[in-house]
């Protein structure tokens, strides 16, 4: 029998430049139930969940590929009823693709909260606690982003190259900044990053370079 896999985009699925490149991190017989928190978003729907102040902004991908910024406060109750749904579906596992902090939600299926496990990992690593380099998508992402890492026990310095506006000398910029910093290790803090980016940073970078989607994904893949 086929073990069945939901994954949250806080975007639109399908993520057709997420799921293909990290399925190979599964065994056969897994399969990928994908759901988009703004599936079935028109236009004035996607207005109405833009950040205000004091919202923490987080950034995802429309099925036409383009970026868009949502408040996490406002995206919350829709997370929540589709894990409801993959929970009436039977999924084995719930996948949240995305890096940004989230509180628990209520599920009788295991939740994989990226945001935990990336800090985890990092801890696991670096037992000597310092300060890290952190690549996010948007400046906007900084406050809560150094919060994040701040309760894993590192000071993080972060820079922003977006990976669904991607620029190829956006992403060297932002690597040769940290460069400089006094780190050994570059995060690239959002599941939109992929191999191709790790391997622009490595270029350009002596540091340590660790990828959000893989750490996720393959850390998920052991559990089948």
């Amino acid at each position: 029998m086929s073990k069945k896999i939901g994954v949250i985009t806080i975007g639109q699925a399908p993520r057709t430049d997420l799921i293909p490149k990290v399925e190979k991190f599964f065994s056969n017989g897994v399969e990928f139930i994908q759901r988009g928190v703004l599936d079935h978003f028109d236009n004035k729907r996607l207005e109405q969940i833009k950040p205000e102040p004091g919202q923490t902004t987080l950034v995802s991908r429309l099925k036409d590929g383009t970026s868009i910024t949502m408040a996490k406060e406002k995206i919350l109750p829709i997370i929540q009823q589709i894990i409801d749904d993959f929970n009436r579906d039977q999924v084995n596992l719930v996948i949240l693709a995305c890096t940004g902090e989230f509180k628990l939600f209520h599920s009788n299926v295991p939740i994989i909260y990226p945001d935990y496990l990336l800090n985890h990992v990092a801890q696991g690593i670096f037992r000597n606690k310092g300060q890290i380099g952190v690549i996010v998508p948007l400046p906007e992402q900084f406050k809560s982003i150094e919060k994040k890492w701040q309760s894993a026990g590192f000071k993080a310095i972060s820079v922003a190259s977006s990976p669904y506006a991607f620029d190829e000398q956006s992403l060297i910029k932002a690597t040769n900044k940290l460069e400089q910093s006094n780190i050994n290790t570059i995060v690239l803090d959002c599941i939109g990053y992929n191999q191709q980016m790790k391997d622009i940073v490595k270029r350009h970078s002596s540091k340590n370079v660790l990828l959000s989607r893989n750490i996720v994904f393959r850390n998920a893949a052991e559990l089948f």
